[in-house]
Parts: structure tokens; sequence; C-alpha cells
């Protein structure tokens, strides 16, 4: 399973015109959902490990301060045991949070698309585009950058301006290329011109800059509490 997930990842990620052109027609619950549900589950660990390092680390450290030798090695298999644990639900959380947020996304986006290449005079299907849509989840893993930077910024590496500049970079390089996916994938499966597929493929994006906007102006400066150094 795991190589079948990231041979394809690479082929969506570094060879989308030949993966979607080889691409045969599948059942959009099946696999495309399963390589759906891998990304949102790898980016949930790697959230799940930088949470666990901003947040959980430095509250362990302050109960342990003062301990010392035996007593010390008396308790770490408690504290191991609570630090396993606590992973773990915030693994499983963000896990199962990101699996319907991003399958209920995916599915929308290719909704939305089957319509618009309808009424741009294409010919294809809906579970089709689905099909496609959930490959194209391979972006997600993109997230590894923004938790990177949250951990830099945690640890006093980078300063949150820096942060938010290099979250809304990355932010638009994945909807960037994403739109490329989805016009490819618009083109091979309604058959339309190139020019309609990235006319019909820029509505979603449209909607996802503004998302973005709104995000950056109205909730990503929360986080700066929660990323910046301790005092």
């Amino acid at each position: 399973m795991i190589k079948w997930y990231l041979n394809n990842w690479w082929k969506v990620m570094a060879q989308p015109i030949y993966f979607y052109t080889k691409l045969k027609e599948e059942s959009w619950q099946e696999k495309p959902l399963t390589f759906l549900l891998i990304s949102s589950w790898i980016l949930a660990f790697l959230m799940a490990a930088a949470i666990f390092i901003i947040q959980y680390l430095p509250i362990g450290t302050t109960l342990v301060e003062g301990i010392r030798g035996f007593k010390f090695i008396l308790i770490l298999p408690v504290l191991l045991t609570l630090a396993f644990v606590f992973f773990l639900i915030t693994f499983f959380i963000l896990g199962g949070a990101l699996a319907l947020g991003l399958g209920i996304g995916f599915y929308l986006v290719g909704w939305v698309l089957h319509y618009i290449y309808l009424f741009l005079g294409g010919r294809g299907y809906l579970g089709r585009m689905i099909q496609s849509v959930y490959y194209s989840s391979a972006v997600v893993l993109a997230g590894i950058f923004p938790v990177i930077f949250s951990i830099l910024t945690r640890y006093g590496a980078l300063d949150f301006s820096l942060f938010r500049v290099g979250y809304n970079l990355i932010y638009a390089l994945t909807l960037l290329y994403v739109y490329g996916l989805w016009a490819v994938a618009g083109r091979k499966v309604y058959q339309v011109s190139r020019g309609r597929a990235f006319l019909g493929a820029l509505v979603p994006i449209i909607f996802l800059l503004l998302f973005g906007y709104l995000f950056d102006k109205m909730f990503l400066f929360k986080l700066e509490p929660w990323i910046t150094p301790l005092k």
C-alpha cells in the first residue's frame, strides 16, 4: 500500500499529464478515496508531531523540572506512556478532521468542476471527475512546510512575520499547482480545449484564494501565541 501510494504521489506531482492520460476509470470510493485518506493521515501525523514538539514537550519539561537521578528513572515509564497517549489522541482527532474535511472539500471541487465543464461544452462523468480530483489531494503534503515553519518559529529560528510570509507563499504555490492538476484532469475527462480547461479550473481556485485571504486576515494571527517562543 505504501509503495502504491508513493508511486502514484510521485506521478501526480512530477508527471501529472502522463498520470491523468494513463489513469483508467475506477470507482472514486475505492483507490482514489484511499489515496486521499492516506494523504490526510500523513499530514495529520506531521501536524500532531509539531503540536507535540511545540506544546506538549515544553509542558512536560516543566513537570519534571528539578527531578534527577533515580527518581527520574522511576517516573520515566509514566512520562513516556502519557506522551504516547497525548500524541495518539491528537493524531486521531486531527486525522479524523482532515479526512472528513478534505474528503468533503475535494468532492465538492469535483462536483463544481463537473458542471462547469458541462457548461463549457464538455462531455464526461461526475464519478470520473471526482476520481481525478481525489488524486490531486497529493498536494496537501505541501502542508509539511508550514509545519516545519511553525517549529522553527517556536524555537526562535523564525519570527512570526516570516512564518506568515512562508505560510502564504506555500499556500499560493500549492493553489497554483493544483490549478494545473485540475485543468489537466478537466481536459482529459471532458475533452475540452486547453483554454476551456484552465478557465473551468479557475472557478474553485478563485474561491480558495478568497478563503486563504480571509484566513490570513482573520485567523492566522491567532496562532502567534501558540507558536512563538515562551516568554
